[in-house]
């Protein structure tokens, strides 16, 4: 029953809203009462959003890099970035550091034979260095160096992860360009399309009023007892899709008055006494402008 959870979250300990200086006791309560298998491996700022970011400047170094280790007991050892962690982390491959724990048979994962478990301990970016191939510029051979810091200049766009990617280079070099690594290429599904043909317009539509889909195959594409599909609407939703009426001022009520009554009296008829009279006018003001251009060109 769902609405035994939601009334019970006003009484979840929320640590994001602890004050800092209450956070050391919680932590502590946390370590000790947390087994070591579920403990995490990482410190954990719970103040602060550990979501693992999309933008790759924020996570610096992507699947498929290349770290040299410099802290810790695996330190000197070079390993590839296997996946991202939350709170910074990034879990390398079997050269990496590890840790061992015991975990109870009810915790036991699909295949699992051993109480025992060795699995990989995340390590944080100032634990691992960034390496790379340079050119000497002396001998003009290749050779596999670890950058101290990277940083981000331009963008371009990547065909193999299909968007906008940020230049990642040496900081303080621009010259010295470290590529990303490549993306492992995905199988196609089998309602995949193919590249060549993705832009091809296969739809065309023949007529606005019939229904290209039969009406007995409508039921399975839409909700059959959707409440839109009924046909009426509620007293609430009539409220709602009717939009109020702005109150007018006496003037504005007296401008309208006039104007319809304007539009309910006859109109008067030109006759052809008021055509002539009019067409003289109008002969008359064209002589009386010829003649004052005459005078302006002789000055």
């Amino acid at each position: 029953m769902s609405y035994l959870t939601k009334a019970g979250e006003r009484f979840r300990l929320d640590l994001k809203r602890i004050p800092k200086h209450r956070l050391p006791y919680f932590e502590k309560l946390q370590r000790e009462t947390q087994p070591p298998f579920i403990r995490p491996q990482l410190e954990v700022d719970l103040h602060a959003d550990g979501a693992v970011p999309e933008d790759p400047k924020k996570l610096k170094y992507l699947v498929g890099d290349r770290v040299l280790i410099v802290k810790g007991a695996k330190t000197g050892n070079v390993c590839k970035i296997s996946r991202h962690v939350e709170h910074g982390g990034y879990i390398l491959d079997e050269n990496g550091p590890s840790t061992t724990v015991v975990v109870p048979k009810q915790f036991w994962t699909e295949g699992q034979r051993s109480h025992v478990v060795t699995f990989p301990k995340p390590v944080t970016e100032d634990q691992i260095k960034l390496i790379t191939q340079i050119e000497d510029d002396v001998t003009h051979e290749t050779k596999t160096v670890a950058v101290e810091n990277v940083e981000f200049k331009g963008t371009y766009y990547d065909e193999d992860y299909k968007k906008e990617m940020p230049y990642r280079m040496v900081y303080g070099d621009d010259d010295l360009v470290i590529p990303w690594p490549r993306p492992t290429p995905k199988e196609d599904g089998p309602l995949s399309t193919e590249v060549n043909t993705v832009r091809e317009r296969t739809y065309f539509v023949e007529s606005v009023i019939k229904d290209d889909i039969p009406s007995d195959a409508l039921d399975s594409i839409r909700k059959k007892h959707s409440k839109w599909r009924r046909g009426k609407l509620t007293k609430t939703e009539v409220k709602r899709l009717t939009p109020p009426e702005m109150p007018l001022t006496e003037t504005k009520k007296a401008y309208l008055a006039e104007r319809e009554a304007k539009k309910q009296q006859p109109r008067a008829l030109i006759t052809d006494e008021m055509k002539a009279f009019l067409g003289k006018k109008v002969r008359e003001h064209e002589v009386k402008v010829i003649k004052q251009l005459e005078e302006l060109q002789d000055l």
